[in-house]
């Protein structure tokens, strides 16, 4: 059963638009003033997990940026993986080679609570963050 506990949320968040069917994905901090907007590329750096259901643009957001939160899985996570965001805003595993599709992805926490693709898992967020680069 996933589980949370923030450190740190994000002040005076709010959302791009209706992220209703959003709660528990991946966001990042738009061009607007204090907007965050669901991750749309795979790998990229995350702001945090939308953490309730905002309905419209201005919407007040509620983004963990700092804690352990549940996420929606973009494939099967295993507990002791590293996860990077999807271009869906889920979680995927990120493999930390330094050859092959990982290369340039952030590494956004560790998994503590696995699942399947589809459900949520429990994670680190802002504890472990880098990027897979070659050597």
């Amino acid at each position: 059963m996933a589980v949370e506990r923030s450190i740190l949320n994000i002040p005076k968040a709010l959302a791009s638009g209706d992220l209703s069917s959003n709660q528990h994905y991946c966001v990042y901090k738009n061009t607007t003033d204090n907007q965050f907007a669901l991750c749309a590329t795979d790998g990229m750096v995350f702001d945090g997990i939308l953490q309730n259901k905002p309905s419209a643009a201005n919407a007040a957001a509620e983004v963990m940026a700092l804690g352990i939160s549940k996420v929606v899985a973009g494939e099967t996570l295993t507990a002791g993986d590293r996860w990077r965001v999807g271009s869906a805003g889920t979680a995927l595993v990120a493999e930390g080679t330094i050859t092959g599709a990982d290369v340039g992805d952030y590494v956004a926490g560790v998994v503590l609570e696995g699942c399947a693709a589809g459900e949520k898992a429990t994670v680190t967020i802002g504890l472990s963050t880098f990027k897979i680069e070659t050597q």
